[in-house]
């Protein structure tokens, strides 16, 4: 017996977050990083640790960016037209005349 596969948007929409996120780091880590790590030079432990921060993320960023695409690849969201539940408001076949609403007898 064949399983449909249950498609979550959710997911798909959780995974576009997070590879928005992970690009809006890597133009961080670009454009802006170089300044917030020269503006730790005061402090050689607040570089390090900073660079070791930053370092880590970049690494981890690389597989967290694959993961999301793959997630996005996997639950891509269906068309509306075949997802749409169809629910029929007058059950009734066309040309036939309302049933007139006989009052009960009270026998």
């Amino acid at each position: 017996m064949k399983r449909r596969r249950v498609h979550y948007p959710l997911k798909y929409r959780r995974a576009r977050t997070v590879l928005y996120a992970v690009i809006l780091f890597w133009l961080w880590t670009w454009l802006g990083s170089a300044a917030f790590i020269a503006s730790l030079f005061n402090s050689p432990i607040h570089a390090i640790i900073a660079m070791y921060a930053l370092f880590t993320f970049i690494l981890l960023s690389i597989p967290v960016f694959l993961l999301a695409l793959a997630q996005m690849a996997l639950n891509r969201p269906t068309a509306p037209a075949e997802s749409a539940v169809v629910v029929r408001l007058d059950p009734r076949p066309a040309g036939r005349p309302e049933p007139t609403h006989a009052a009960r007898s009270a026998s």
